[in-house]
């Protein structure tokens, strides 16, 4: 009896020195998050499965009253502190359909934004580094109009801002070395304004708010999910 369990430790200990060894080699393995003072990464959101790649981060969604349009931008991450990053991100964009010599329809449109998030970083886990923070947004678009038929020319246009509040939870995953992809979710309040003109009267559109709990960018609930990718330089 004695020699089986003789023989059962030093199994057990054979198996738990294998698994301690595999266990320490794979701590050794492991791509640690980059979170220190001076960091710097482009940060892009990843689009879904029908057509996946990288793309702007979303700031804001604009109406004129008829239409609207998503405002995206360039995003930056720069860390101002250890496990303390600051994300900028900045958007803009102007359009002319070129149509002014033919005496048809000329539309042009204009869209501005701007956002700035903290995130406070903390106990890394392996290789994904939680973490929590809070930010507003800003964005804002224009469309104009300009139509000639018979002579008469008809001007329109168009305006719509839409202004976030919003705290934040993520987390980042480093996959190899200096790029991470990973998710955030928000929780905020947002209100938009949009108003149109025609003929020289100005109409004031509905300025709706919501707040609710969905991915940074959207307005109330989303079900649409937010995965972003990060690369430092």
């Amino acid at each position: 009896m004695s020699r089986s369990i003789t023989k059962l430790t030093v199994a057990f200990v054979l198996i738990a020195g294998f698994t301690l060894s595999a266990f320490a080699q794979d701590e050794s393995n492991i791509i640690r998050p980059i979170t220190k003072s001076g960091s710097a990464a482009f940060v892009f959101n990843v689009s879904g499965l029908g057509a996946f790649g990288p793309a702007a981060q979303p700031i804001g969604t604009v109406s004129n009253g008829s239409t609207s349009a998503v405002v995206s931008g360039a995003g930056v991450k720069y860390y101002i502190a250890d496990d303390l990053g600051l994300k900028i991100l900045l958007a803009f964009g102007t359009t002319d359909d070129g149509n002014d010599e033919t005496k048809t329809t000329n539309v042009t449109t204009m869209q501005v934004g701007i956002g700035a998030m903290v995130e406070a970083h903390f106990g890394p886990l392996y290789s994904t580094s939680p973490y929590l923070g809070g930010g507003v947004m800003f964005a804002t678009g224009s469309v104009s109009s300009k139509s000639t038929v018979g002579g008469t020319t008809v001007e329109g246009k168009g305006s719509g801002t839409q202004i976030s509040i919003m705290a934040i939870a993520g987390f980042d995953w480093f996959f190899t070395r200096g790029i991470a992809i990973g998710a955030e979710w928000g929780l905020g309040f947002t209100t938009n304004s949009s108003s149109s003109e025609s003929g020289g009267t100005t109409t004031d559109g509905p300025s709706p708010s919501s707040i609710g709990i969905g991915m940074t960018g959207s307005s109330g609930i989303s079900g649409t999910g937010s995965v972003h990718a990060v690369v430092y330089f």
